[in-house]
């Protein structure tokens, strides 16, 4: 083939709905997806029933049905009503709801709408699916939205039964890293993990950190690096220091979010020497939509098992880091 005829915005020249898509294609890097992280939402009915429910949004879908076909944008203005068929059987059905293009202008296709008077984008059920499928079918122009699960002998569908398959067209992302060095007692960071029944901040340092607008979820990684395990004075299991780490983000009003906590146990070499020491965790959570734009304290916390006879020292030869980041991800909880 050769450089085509046809442009875009050039006087005189010639211009058609196949330059624009392609067009779409090239902006969206011949992305495929919803285009913001609650866009499409597929749920249950207000009263649980026989159909499901798909949120207003927007979606760039990339044509699967020929060569250089272009990429297509739909959106959907208000909840769309989807019928699902009862499962008469004695065992769940898996049927999957799906955005799917019927462009009539591309050779080969089935579709015999008129674009004139008819949609080209449609919500369709592909029934009979596996209970793993994530895509949609084959050389179909369209996105996949969820994966129903009928129960057996019924036609009911509740959210539990609903799996998101979206993905977005061009998620965004961002990274924070935090770091510092444990002090001496000037400034009150040369710090034990003490043997508390409770969490604590260790060390005794926050930093601040606002949480973008967009972000649906965090990844956390942290490190409390070359801590001290000091010199016990015995040996034996009930010298050792064990505990829990874990990561906040404290917002006002209220708003906590606290990653899920990493273990450690250091145990004793000798009565008179001490060692160095590193932990390390690595958490995911969805953040909820009150915290969504929100300034926070970021702090590292630790608790110690209160029936070991030995604790971690944060310092002034030890490091602490902690990296977020941030990620807008397709997902039910965007839209809460």
């Amino acid at each position: 083939m050769a450089l085509q005829l046809d442009s875009w915005a050039v006087a005189g020249a010639q211009s058609s709905a196949r330059i624009a898509r392609l067009q779409l294609t090239s902006a969206s890097r011949s992305g495929n997806g919803v285009v913001e992280s609650s866009d499409l939402t597929v749920r249950q009915l207000t009263v649980p029933g026989t159909s499901v429910r798909v949120t207003s949004g927007a979606a760039v879908i990339l044509g699967k049905e020929q060569a250089f076909q272009g990429s297509y944008y739909a959106h959907n203005i208000g909840d769309a009503e989807v019928p699902i068929s009862e499962n008469l059987t004695g065992s769940p059905r898996y049927d999957m709801v799906i955005l799917q293009v019927e462009d009539p202008n591309i050779d080969g296709t089935e579709w015999t709408h008129d674009p004139a008077v008819d949609p080209v984008y449609y919500f369709r059920v592909v029934q009979g699916v596996s209970s793993t499928d994530t895509e949609a079918p084959s050389g179909k122009t369209a996105i996949p939205l969820a994966r129903i699960r009928i129960p057996a002998s019924t036609a009911t569908i509740v959210d539990a039964d609903i799996t998101d398959l979206r993905q977005m067209l061009s998620p965004r992302i961002h990274t924070e890293v935090r770091v510092q060095k444990g002090q001496g007692l000037a400034d009150g960071r040369n710090d034990e993990a003490d043997l508390t029944s409770d969490y604590e901040r260790w060390p005794q340092h926050d930093w601040s950190v606002t949480i973008p607008e967009w972000a649906t979820q965090v990844q956390v990684q942290a490190n409390w690096s070359n801590v001290l395990y000091p010199a016990p004075g015995g040996t034996g299991g009930n010298y050792d220091a064990r505990g829990l780490v874990r990561v906040g983000l404290v917002g006002t009003g209220g708003n906590v979010l606290n990653t899920m906590s990493s273990a450690y146990n250091f145990n004793s070499t000798s009565a008179s020497n001490g060692y160095r020491c590193s932990i390390g965790l690595a958490s995911q959570a969805n953040i909820p939509a009150a915290m969504r734009g929100m300034q926070c304290d970021l702090r590292m916390y630790a608790k110690s098992d209160v029936g070991m006879g030995n604790h971690l020292v944060a310092d002034g030869w030890a490091n602490f880091d902690v990296t977020l980041t941030f990620r807008e991800i397709a997902t039910p909880g965007a839209t809460l």
